[in-house]
């Protein structure tokens, strides 16, 4: 008996030293850099806007530097900035949580529900040495320089609890972690890495404990040629697309079940053209869009890509091939569900705005009331009952000494003039630039998007930079 009982308090003692360790590893590591606020009360209920008619809040931090880029969350907004990320109640605004490294600089990334949160920061501040540009670094960090110690935490997205904190290497500088083989992508399932192997693999690692979930090889059919050159996993829910160009200059893409690892469909340029070698792939919503390569000519001057084929990443399946245009129409966005198509006004700046389905079906129309506009193809947001664009300067105060930056909505099919929403703040005159792919990098889809509770704004003022203020419309 007296055996048996001992034997129980072993195997009793061994469950608890195990359960300990697992526990204090998960607890975030000693580290005086770090500051994680907890979750402050309870998200207010909020649904994406299908309008906006007022500005509902402001969010400021003083201190930040750079330019923030914003995610989606369950509940609201994550604002990424260089030294971390705060979860804003979308209906409010209000701090949610946070995640700070205070005199450091951090890479970070969300999973596509905005689920999971992944921070990635070196153990020490990174310096970089006076003179040194890093323009002879390659684009995937091939200068020979020493991996750098890093940690990872994942963050639950709702709630700001730390789901994972694990030691990671970093390739280089973070903010120089652009190249493909550098970091593991966020996913709800763990962190994707694509491997460098001759034609390419790909392995999902736990956000728990780093184990490897699944591991795949020979993602491309390169042949003798290899893979010449890849992108960044185009992350969904539940699938991930990985673009490739072989040597040969042919261009492949291929998608991968999440939860496996298994090969759900490829496609090669050879079978499909419009997979260019300068092309690309970007996710809208849930579904793939792909532009070609080649650019057209815009309206605005210049010239700019099209996205004009869909697929749906699940299957391959191609979903929309583009909109037949006039002379006068310029496709401006790809949707989710279609495209968004301008239509040139008989006045200098002015256009129509259409919704197509990808049967070519009209979807929704500004009913011929013409939108002023400096530029027509950029800072476009529809929403279910108005389309919503950004003015830096807007177009009702030309010819005066005013200054003035606001949203203007229009109501599809209300045959009403378009309301304006004043911005507190005139915006950067920069942003009034007329080529579009400047413009987005200025102020892309992640700096003006629409979340659970608002349409939410990064703010660029005129100014020397300093602190970073995102807007809530509602």
């Amino acid at each position: 008996m007296g055996s048996w009982l001992r034997s129980w308090w072993f195997l009793g003692g061994v469950v608890l030293a195990v359960v300990a360790l697992f526990g204090a590893w998960l607890l975030p590591r000693d580290d005086v850099r770090v500051r994680h606020e907890a979750p402050a009360g309870d998200w207010a209920p909020g649904e994406v806007p299908v309008t906006v008619s007022e500005l509902a809040w402001e969010w400021t931090a003083e201190e930040a530097t750079g330019v923030p880029r914003l995610s989606w969350l369950p509940g609201g907004v994550l604002v990424a900035m260089e030294d971390g990320v705060v979860a804003l109640d979308g209906a409010s605004g209000r701090e949610m949580w946070s995640y700070l490294v205070e005199g450091t600089r951090v890479w970070t990334d969300v999973s596509p529900s905005g689920n999971r949160v992944h921070v990635l920061f070196p153990d020490q501040p990174q310096e970089r040495p006076e003179g040194d540009d890093r323009s002879a670094e390659g684009p995937n960090g091939e200068d020979g320089s020493e991996p750098v110690p890093g940690r990872r935490v994942v963050l639950d997205g709702e709630t700001g609890e730390v789901v994972g904190d694990r030691e990671e290497e970093l390739a280089g500088d973070v903010e120089e972690l652009r190249g493909v083989f550098d970091i593991g992508v966020a996913t709800d399932t763990g962190s994707l890495r694509v491997t460098p192997e001759p034609q390419l693999g790909a392995e999902m690692r736990s956000d728990a404990d780093g184990g490897v979930l699944w591991r795949t090889e020979e993602l491309f059919s390169c042949g003798e040629a290899k893979v010449g050159s890849a992108s960044t996993p185009t992350v969904f829910e539940d699938v991930v697309v990985v673009r490739a160009v072989c040597g040969s200059g042919e261009a492949q893409v291929t998608a991968l079940d999440l939860e496996e690892g298994a090969q759900l469909w490829s496609r090669t340029g050879s079978e499909s053209e419009f997979l260019a070698p300068d092309g690309g792939v970007r996710r809208v919503g849930e579904l793939l869009a792909v532009h070609e390569g080649d650019t057209v000519p815009s309206p605005e001057g210049g010239t700019r890509h099209q996205e004009r084929v869909v697929l749906d990443p699940a299957n391959g399946e191609i979903l929309g091939n583009g909109p037949d245009l006039g002379d006068d129409q310029a496709l401006v966005k790809t949707l989710e569900d279609g495209y968004l198509v301008a239509t040139r006004g008989t006045e200098e700046r002015v256009y129509d705005y259409e919704k197509r389905g990808f049967d070519g079906e009209t979807l929704a129309t500004t009913a011929g009331e013409a939108i002023h506009t400096w530029a027509m193809s950029v800072y476009l947001l529809p929403l279910e009952e108005s389309l919503v664009k950004l003015e830096p300067r807007s177009p009702l105060t030309r010819g005066t000494d005013v200054v003035r930056s606001g949203l203007t909505v229009s109501e599809w099919g209300s045959g009403r003039e378009a309301d304006e929403i004043a911005l507190p703040r005139p915006l950067d005159g920069g942003l009034s630039t007329q080529e579009s792919s400047r413009a987005h990098d200025l102020l892309g889809d992640d700096r003006f998007l629409a979340v659970p509770g608002a349409v939410a704004l990064v703010e660029r003022t005129e100014g020397d930079g300093a602190g970073a203020t995102v807007l809530g419309f509602r």
